[in-house]
């Protein structure tokens, strides 16, 4: 009965991240959220549709929503006008989304590092191995083949990471001018 109970609150959390597209994005407190639901406000922020184990399949912009560029333009500008009431606000906002994107990066960093001490040290002990004249099992070229898709899987992902943070860069630059530029007009 407990090993029943324990297997069901181990499987359980894997379960609900069972969903064949999950959507990824950066709610109003700049927290990185992901969820089998697009966001509310999907269409004034841009969110990511990835799989379950993270990997972006595709991001679907503010600009992409196949209307012309004035009714874009205007959704951002009720954005900009109703989330914020000055350029600090922006920055803020842009400021906690760089931090959680940055330390998002470093943890990949930290990730890469211990996959290859971790392939660093099977190696060593297959060199061991062969010198003491015995044969590696295929177990191990079989370990070495799924640290090394997990190693790219982590670089690609790295990779889409350091991509949205230039254009997170890029958005909030743009933000910031289009809030003065209104701000400017009201006036």
């Amino acid at each position: 009965m407990i090993k029943t109970v324990l297997l069901i609150v181990l499987i359980s959390p894997w379960m609900v991240l069972d969903a064949s597209e999950l959507y990824r994005y950066f709610n109003k407190q700049g927290v990185l959220v992901t969820t089998d639901t697009p966001p509310a406000d999907a269409a004034t922020n841009d969110y990511e549709v990835v799989n379950e184990s993270g990997r972006v399949l595709r991001i679907v912009s503010v600009l992409e929503a196949g209307e012309d560029l004035s009714s874009d333009q205007s959704k951002l500008d009720n954005y900009l006008l109703t989330s914020f009431s000055s350029i600090d606000e922006i920055e803020s906002l842009k400021a906690r989304k760089v931090q959680l994107l940055m330390r998002e990066i470093e943890q990949l960093k930290r990730n890469l590092t211990a996959l290859a001490a971790r392939e660093n040290k099977i190696y060593f002990d297959a060199s061991n191995i062969e010198l003491s004249g015995e044969v590696v099992s295929e177990s191990v070229t079989e370990q070495l083949q799924k640290l090394q898709n997990a190693r790219a899987e982590l670089t690609d992902t790295l990779g889409q990471r350091r991509e949205e943070f230039k254009n997170l860069e890029r958005r909030y630059k743009t933000y910031i001018a289009r809030f003065r530029e209104l701000k400017t007009d009201s006036n």
